[in-house]
C-alpha cells in the first residue's frame, strides 16, 4: 500500500502523460481534471483508481477538488497550465512591462490568465512538497523574459524554490523518448536545502546516429512492430505485424499486452494528397516538390513550406503537436502512403500499447499531440523522488 507521501494531482490533465510517467515512478495519481470530456474518459479508463473530474477548473476551488478527492494529504502537483497572454500580447504592449514594482502589466492579475492563476491557487491551497509545470521552450524567454520573471516572483511568494534553475529544458528524444520535444519544466519545492540532478542524458545502442554524436531511439524503432493497416481501414484492434526480433523499445511498449492493440486507425487521405505522397522522400516536405506536382495539390506557398512533411525511419520524429488531429500532413509515414494512426503517433509519445485513446478519432489525435511524452514525465518524477 502506497503512504500518503507519494499523493499528487494532475491539473489540466489531459490524457494523462504525466500522470502515467508519475505513476510509474512511484507516485499515485489521486485527482486530476480536464474541461474535455473525451479526455477524462481516457484518464478514468487509464487510471481507474483516480478520480477524474471532468469540468473547467475555474468552477472547481481547491477546497472543493479537496473534498472530492476526500481531503487526501497532497504531496505533489503537476499540469502544464495555459497562459493565454502568453501569447496574444502584442509587442508593442509588452514594450511597457518593466519590473514587477513598477509594470503597467502584471500577469497574474491580468483577466486572461486565469487558469494559469488557478494552478498557483492549487499550490498555495495544498502547500506540497514539490510542483511540476511545463510549457513551450519560449516561455522563459518571450516578451524579454517578463512573464517567466513574474511567474518565479509568484513562486518565490508562496515560499518556493525552483529546483533545477539551470536546467529548465529538456529534450524527450534524450531520454528515450523518439522525437525530438523540447519542454521547459519548473520543478518547485518548498523544502530547503536540497541537492538536485537533472536526469542523466541515455545513449542508446542503435547504429542511427541523429546529431552530434548522440544516439536516439527513431521512428522505425517506435513503429515498424505496429498493425499494418491502410487509410481505409476501420478496424480499432487488431494483431502486431510481427512479434519476433523485436527492440527493446518495442517489447517496453508491448509489455502488458496480448498479441494485439488497439487505436489502430488513421485519418483518410484524399486522392489527390496520396499522388503527392508518392513523390516525396523520407524527410522531404512540400516546397522540396517540382512546381508541376505542388500543383496536385496547391496551397499558399508563401506561409506553407513544410504543409506536408514525411517522417524519416532512421531518425527521431520533429515534435507531434496537436494539430496532428486536423489533417496529419505534417506526419507522412515513412514508407507508406498515408499519414500515421492514433497508435503510431501514440508510440512516438511514448504511451505503452496497454494505454487506450477514446472519444472521435480527432479527439484521440488531440489527445496524443497535447501530452507530456510518459517516458520524459516519468525521468521527470524519479529525480524528485531521488531528491525528496
Amino acid at each position: 500500500m502506497k503512504t500518503n507521501k507519494n499523493n499528487f494531482i494532475d491539473l489540466f490533465c489531459g490524457a494523462g502523460g504525466l500522470s502515467l510517467g508519475f505513476e510509474r515512478a512511484g507516485y499515485e495519481c489521486v485527482g486530476a481534471i480536464d474541461n474535455s470530456k473525451a479526455c477524462i474518459d481516457t484518464h478514468k479508463l487509464n487510471f481507474p483508481n483516480c478520480i477524474s473530474i471532468n469540468s473547467d477548473i475555474s468552477d472547481i476551488t481547491p477546497k472543493k477538488f479537496s473534498d472530492i478527492i476526500k481531503n487526501k494529504k497532497i504531496d505533489l502537483i503537476v499540469g502544464g497550465p495555459p497562459c493565454p497572454t502568453f501569447s496574444t500580447i502584442g509587442h508593442a504592449k509588452i514594450k511597457s512591462i518593466k519590473t514587477k514594482n513598477n509594470s503597467s502589466f502584471t500577469l497574474f492579475d491580468d483577466e486572461r490568465n486565469f487558469l494559469f492563476k488557478k494552478y498557483f491557487d492549487y499550490i498555495e491551497y495544498f502547500q506540497p512538497n514539490f510542483f511540476v509545470m511545463e510549457n513551450v521552450p519560449n516561455f522563459m524567454t518571450k516578451y524579454q523574459g517578463s512573464i517567466f520573471k513574474q511567474t518565479k516572483n509568484k513562486i518565490e511568494e508562496l515560499g518556493y524554490q525552483i529546483l533545477n534553475e539551470n536546467n529548465l529544458l529538456f529534450n524527450a528524444a534524450d531520454y528515450g523518448v523518439p522525437q525530438t520535444r523540447k519542454r521547459m519544466i519548473i520543478i518547485g519545492t518548498k523544502q530547503k536545502d536540497l541537492k538536485y540532478q537533472v536526469p542523466k542524458i541515455k545513449n542508446f545502442p542503435d547504429d542511427d546516429l541523429f546529431s552530434k554524436g548522440k544516439k536516439y531511439i527513431t521512428v522505425k524503432d517506435a513503429i515498424d512492430d505496429l498493425p499494418k493497416i491502410t487509410d481505409n481501414w476501420r478496424v480499432d484492434e487488431c494483431a502486431y505485424s510481427k512479434s519476433k526480433n523485436l527492440n527493446n523499445y518495442q517489447k517496453l511498449m508491448r509489455k502488458n499486452t496480448n498479441g494485439t492493440v488497439k487505436n489502430n486507425i488513421c485519418r483518410m487521405t484524399n486522392d489527390r494528397a496520396k499522388k503527392v505522397f508518392r513523390h516525396m522522400s523520407q524527410g522531404s516536405k512540400y516546397m522540396d516538390l517540382p512546381k508541376q506536382i505542388r500543383n496536385i495539390l496547391p496551397f499558399r506557398e508563401d506561409i506553407f513550406h513544410d504543409r506536408l512533411k514525411r517522417l524519416v525511419n532512421n531518425k527521431p520524429s520533429w515534435t507531434v503537436i496537436a494539430h496532428i488531429g486536423m489533417d496529419g500532413y505534417m506526419y507522412i509515414h515513412p514508407t507508406e502512403t498515408r499519414t500515421l494512426s492514433v497508435r503510431e503517433a501514440a508510440r512516438l509519445q511514448s504511451f505503452p500499447d496497454d494505454f487506450v485513446f477514446l472519444g472521435t478519432q480527432m479527439q484521440t489525435y488531440h489527445q496524443v499531440g497535447n501530452a507530456v511524452p510518459v517516458i520524459l514525465a516519468e525521468e521527470i518524477a524519479r529525480s524528485i523522488k531521488n531528491t525528496a
